[in-house]
C-alpha cells in the first residue's frame, strides 16, 4: 500500500522526469547538426615553405594510414612509434625520419591517428593510446546512442548517428579541435578522406576541394572529418556539408575547362574535371559524405588524382613547392585482413549471411587496394623515370606497402588477419599491432633503401 510521502515522491519524480522530457522535446525542435562555415573571400593558397617546418625540401615523405577502425589505428600508431625512433644522418646532422614526414592521409580507422598526430605532433605518444586505442568506443556510442535525451534530438530531421559520433569524438579525442589549431601542430599537410555519395567519388577534407563549395576548411571541427571518414554505411549516418557555391568569388583552374572541351584527352582526367565541376552549381546545397573506404581504403588516390589533375609530376611538386626534391617516399600502412573461413578441423565453417556479407566485403576490399597500389606504383615510376630523365639526375621513388602478410611469423600473420574491424580491441591485440607496424617498416627493404639514398642527400 502506497503512503502519502511513497505518493509525493513517486509525482516529484514524475514530473522531474517530464520536465526533462520536454526540455528535450523543446531542443530537439531545433536539433540540427553543426553547420560548416562559409568562405568570405577565396584566394588561392600557396605551399608552405619547407623552411617554416624544418624540413628538407629534397626530399618527400608521405604517409597513407588506411581504414580497419581500431586495428588500423593501432597498426598506424605503430608505423609513427617506429618512424619517432628511426633516425637517419643526412647532410652530416642526425634526423628523425618522423620529422621529415611532410604529408599524412587517413582513412576510417587510421583517420583518427593521422588526426590526432596531425593535431598534437609529438603529444600522440602521451595520450593517444589511453584516449582512443584502449576505450571501447563501440560501447560509448551505443550508450549515447541508448540514451532518451538523444532519442529526441536523433528524431529531428537534421541530427543523425554520425553527428552523434561527432560530438563524441570532439569531446572525448579532439577536444573540440578544429582545422585551424592544426597551425600549433607539427606542420604536416593532413588528408581526411571521405566518400561522396551522390557522386560516387573521393573527398578530401582540404582546403582546395572545400574552395569549389566556398567553404572554409578553418572552421570545420577535425571530428567531423573523422566521424565522416569512418561513417560505415548502415551502421552510421553521412556527415553533411554545406554548399556556398558561386559566393566567394572562386575560380576553378583552366585545366577543368580544358578538360571538358577536350574530351578525348585524358580520360580519368576529364572524370575529375566533371566531378569538380559539379560542385560549382549553387542548386547542390548538401554534400553528403561517408566512408572514405567506399572509394579508397588506402587514402593515397588524392595524390594520385592530384598529379592527374596537373598534368605531370613536374608541375605537381612544384605547385606544392617542392621543385628540387630527390627522394619520394610513399608509406602505405594497409591494415586490411583476410579472416580464414575453415573451421579449426579443417572442414567449413557455416556461411551465414552475415559470413558472406564480411567475406564478400573483405575480398572486394582487397582486390581494390591491390589494384590500387599497383596503378600508384606503376603511374609514380613512369612519372619519376619522365622527370628524372628531364632533370638529368635520378629522382628517387620508394612506395613503402607494410601488410601483414608480409610478417615472417606465421602465427602473428593468421592472428593480426583474423582480427575484426571494430572500435574495441583488447589491450593485447593493441600492443601486437603496434609490434607489427614497427617490426614491419623496420625490416622493409624499400624503407631500408629509401634511408640510405636519404642519408647520401648534400647538406643544406
Amino acid at each position: 500500500m502506497s503512503t502519502p510521502a511513497t505518493v509525493m515522491r513517486g509525482s516529484s519524480n514524475w514530473r522531474r522526469t517530464a520536465c526533462a522530457l520536454a526540455i528535450a522535446v523543446s531542443a530537439s525542435g531545433c536539433a540540427s547538426f553543426p553547420i560548416n562555415p562559409p568562405l568570405e573571400r577565396w584566394a588561392p593558397s600557396g605551399p608552405v615553405p619547407t623552411a617554416e617546418t624544418g624540413r628538407r625540401e629534397d626530399m618527400v615523405i608521405l604517409l597513407a594510414f588506411s581504414g580497419g577502425g581500431t586495428r588500423a589505428a593501432a597498426f598506424s600508431y605503430g608505423v609513427l612509434e617506429e618512424l619517432r625512433d628511426m633516425e637517419v644522418e643526412i647532410g652530416g646532422k642526425r634526423r628523425r625520419i618522423l620529422d621529415e614526414v611532410d604529408v599524412v592521409s587517413g582513412v576510417s580507422g587510421g583517420s583518427f591517428t593521422a588526426a590526432y598526430y596531425g593535431l598534437r605532433g609529438d603529444g600522440i605518444f602521451d595520450g593517444f593510446a589511453e584516449r582512443f586505442l584502449h576505450r571501447n568506443v563501440e560501447m560509448a556510442l551505443l550508450g549515447r546512442l541508448l540514451n532518451p535525451i538523444n532519442w529526441f534530438r536523433l528524431a529531428s530531421p537534421f541530427f543523425a548517428r554520425s553527428d552523434l559520433a561527432a560530438e563524441y569524438y570532439d569531446r572525448q579525442i579532439f577536444d573540440g579541435a578544429t582545422f585551424a589549431d592544426l597551425s600549433r601542430g607539427p606542420g604536416v599537410e593532413l588528408v581526411i578522406n571521405t566518400t561522396d555519395l551522390v557522386r560516387g567519388s573521393r573527398f578530401s577534407f582540404r582546403q582546395p576541394e572545400l574552395d569549389f563549395i566556398c567553404a572554409d576548411l578553418s572552421g570545420i571541427p577535425i571530428s567531423r572529418a573523422v566521424a565522416a571518414s569512418s561513417a560505415v554505411p548502415g551502421i552510421l549516418t553521412p556527415i553533411v556539408l554545406r554548399s556556398y557555391a558561386g559566393t566567394c568569388g572562386f575560380e576553378p583552374p583552366p585545366w577543368i575547362a580544358s578538360a571538358l572541351v577536350h574530351r578525348d584527352d585524358s580520360r580519368r582526367r576529364l572524370r575529375q574535371a566533371e566531378i569538380l565541376d559539379s560542385y560549382l552549381d549553387p542548386r547542390q546545397e548538401y554534400v553528403y559524405l561517408m566512408d572514405g573506404g567506399i572509394e579508397d581504403n588506402l587514402g593515397v588516390r588524392f595524390i594520385f588524382e592530384r598529379t592527374v589533375r596537373e598534368g605531370d609530376l613536374e608541375q605537381t611538386l612544384e605547385s606544392a613547392g617542392l621543385a628540387g626534391v630527390r627522394e619520394i617516399v610513399m608509406i602505405v600502412v594497409n591494415a586490411e585482413t583476410e579472416p580464414e573461413l575453415s573451421g579449426r578441423d579443417g572442414r567449413p565453417i557455416a556461411t551465414s549471411l552475415m559470413t558472406l556479407i564480411r567475406t564478400v566485403a573483405g575480398i572486394q576490399t582487397r582486390s581494390t587496394n591491390f589494384e590500387t597500389l599497383e596503378l600508384v606504383r606503376s603511374s609514380f615510376e613512369k612519372w619519376v623515370r619522365e622527370l628524372s630523365a628531364r632533370r638529368g639526375h635520378t629522382i628517387g621513388f620508394h612506395l613503402v606497402d607494410l601488410y601483414f602478410d608480409a610478417l615472417p611469423d606465421a602465427v602473428e600473420r593468421t592472428y593480426l588477419r583474423n582480427l575484426p574491424t571494430t572500435f574495441r580491441l583488447d589491450r593485447e591485440a593493441i600492443d601486437r599491432l603496434r609490434a607489427a607496424g614497427r617490426t614491419l617498416l623496420r625490416s622493409s627493404p624499400q624503407m631500408q633503401e629509401a634511408l640510405r639514398r636519404i642519408s647520401d642527400l648534400p647538406p643544406r
